[in-house]
């Protein structure tokens, strides 16, 4: 059996790392928006602050992974959609194949030991951000952790048209309107989902022990 109490404080210290960081963006930035006439600041806190948000869930999705490995077990026992990231190599392979008869006999005939792994042959990357942490990608991650989703609903909006919108327009080139920004708020923000995504895979471990 892990121990819970490190990988909780794994999370718990990746959290404090980046709501500081985040306290320092906020520190940095807000004296500097007045000035700010080509919105260069805003454009940078808004990148800033959602690469925190992406980094800390990932932090988690590995940390979380680490501890179903060390718990053991078979993935199709207690995680059925988590075989979705086991089997990822071997869907990729196919799809790169044109999903060709040969390519589907070889998929079938690899079926039977991957449905009896473990924890370890479950890819991480199956699970974790890819860019773009929306509802829409958060929703399809919690659905292969078994995750409730419950909890994320009332951000949606948000989080989908501030965090992650407005980075998605600044990194490729574009300029959102960023005029009504609030930066303390924006950061804010950012900082309080990340607790929500830490009590979801702290809550989670806690169900396995």
């Amino acid at each position: 059996m892990p121990k819970l109490d490190s990988f909780f404080d794994e999370i718990d210290l990746a959290r404090v790392r980046r709501a500081r960081e985040l306290s320092e963006i906020k520190r940095s930035f807000v004296s500097l928006v007045a000035d700010d006439i080509h919105g260069v600041a805003s454009k940078a806190v808004v990148v800033l602050t959602y690469a925190s948000w992406e980094g800390f869930y990932n932090e988690c999705v590995r940390a979380y992974l680490r501890f179903l490995t060390e718990s053991g077990g078979k993935v199709r026992d207690k995680d059925w959609m988590l075989l979705v990231s086991a089997l990822n190599s071997d869907l990729e392979s196919m799809r790169n194949r044109n999903h060709s008869t040969a390519s589907r006999h070889d998929f079938v005939g690899k079926l039977r030991s991957k449905i009896e792994c473990g924890y370890d042959s479950v890819e991480s990357k199956a699970v974790e951000a890819r860019s773009n942490l929306d509802f829409s990608r958060l929703s399809e991650n919690y659905a292969l952790l078994s995750f409730d989703l419950s909890s994320m609903q009332a951000v949606r909006n948000r989080l989908d048209k501030e965090l992650v919108g407005w980075r998605h327009a600044v990194a490729h080139g574009d300029s959102p309107d960023l005029t009504a920004m609030d930066i303390r708020a924006h950061v804010d923000f950012a900082s309080s989902l990340l607790i929500m995504i830490a009590d979801r895979f702290q809550y989670a471990m806690l169900e396995r022990i």
